[in-house]
């Protein structure tokens, strides 16, 4: 089998694979959080996942209960089981991927059903359809929860954006990565409990979508390469700001929101508590960052945007 390391969230990942496009995924998704020896910090915890593929068909055991039913990539079905033990874990997704997670041991074993078709080839599931909802499980087990979220950083603190897709996530991190602020994530990003009971962010630093200017078409950019935004991995929360598009005149307005708000806003951008490992510790990481700053930001016209309406909520 062929290893693949990766850090994200300060959580060493060693991924086991002897199929050559798992390694090209891995490679290009998670370009910058390869484990190369250049990450700014130690990784504290790891955890193998070791992905096989079988011709049998996957089976469950039928005394496991279900406990959540879903959907990723809007359109995969997926179900997760608990076994005897809370911690222990099965996820079918489709047909095709069984994902057990044995936490104590710091283990994830992903079964895939390889089918024969024509000409004596095999299909077997790709690693993209499913590498997301993969990590995310996976470092919910250290404390470290996924949001749908934007971030960027300045001076040490995060500016974390919430929202609905479209109203502007990742045109308002790409805004501010071109003002000089740190990129930390258009889309993904984890939020998590330091030592010191401090809430801080950790990036997911990838290639991102921008619309054309011309149509509607969005390219992809590697935005660290191709545009040299700055970056980090990780910073301490400084403020919550919901994204809200508004057709009503081309400026942007900060509006002061409650804590019960933002508090709203994170449980929303987050995974279904129901499938995240450490339950009380999300909630508890939840309650303490609604106390950050937070404020809604009537998103108007992204070309008369001005990155110094944040320069108030700066420490």
């Amino acid at each position: 089998m062929i290893n693949k390391n990766i850090v994200i969230a300060g959580i060493r990942i060693s991924f086991w694979t002897n199929h050559p496009a798992d390694i090209k995924c891995l490679e290009d998704v998670f370009l910058y959080h390869l484990d190369n020896n250049n990450m700014p910090f130690d990784a504290k915890d790891w955890h193998d996942v070791i992905i096989m593929s079988g011709l049998e068909k996957l089976q469950i055991s039928t005394v496991s209960p279900l406990i959540w039913t879903g959907h990723i990539n809007q359109n995969i079905p997926v179900n997760w089981y608990n076994q005897t033990y809370q911690e222990d874990n099965i996820i079918t997704i489709a047909d095709d991927v069984l994902i057990r997670h044995f936490s104590k041991k710091r283990l994830t074993i992903c079964y895939l059903a390889e089918k024969k078709t024509q000409f004596f080839k095999s299909h077997r599931p790709l690693l993209t359809n499913y590498i997301f909802f993969l990590l995310q499980s996976v470092l919910s087990m250290y404390g470290k929860y996924c949001l749908h979220a934007s971030c960027v950083s300045k001076n040490g603190q995060a500016f974390l954006f919430t929202g609905k897709s479209g109203e502007g996530k990742t045109t308002i991190s790409a805004i501010l990565g071109n003002a000089g602020f740190e990129y930390m994530g258009d889309d993904l990003v984890f939020i998590s409990q330091n030592e010191k009971k401090e809430i801080t962010i950790d990036a997911f630093l990838t290639k991102i979508k921008l619309q054309r200017s011309a149509s509607k078409a969005k390219d992809t950019i590697d935005v660290i390469k191709d545009k040299h935004f700055k970056y980090t991995y990780q910073s301490k929360l400084g403020a919550i700001i919901h994204l809200q598009r508004t057709e009503v005149g081309k400026t942007s307005m900060l509006i002061p929101a409650k804590q019960s708000e933002s508090f709203t806003w994170i449980i929303n951008s987050g995974n279904n508590m129901t499938i995240q490992y450490r339950q009380q510790l999300w909630m508890n990481i939840c309650e303490l960052a609604s106390i950050a700053p937070s404020f809604t930001l009537m998103f108007g016209d992204k070309d008369f945007f001005e990155p110094a309406i944040f320069d108030t909520i700066m420490k």
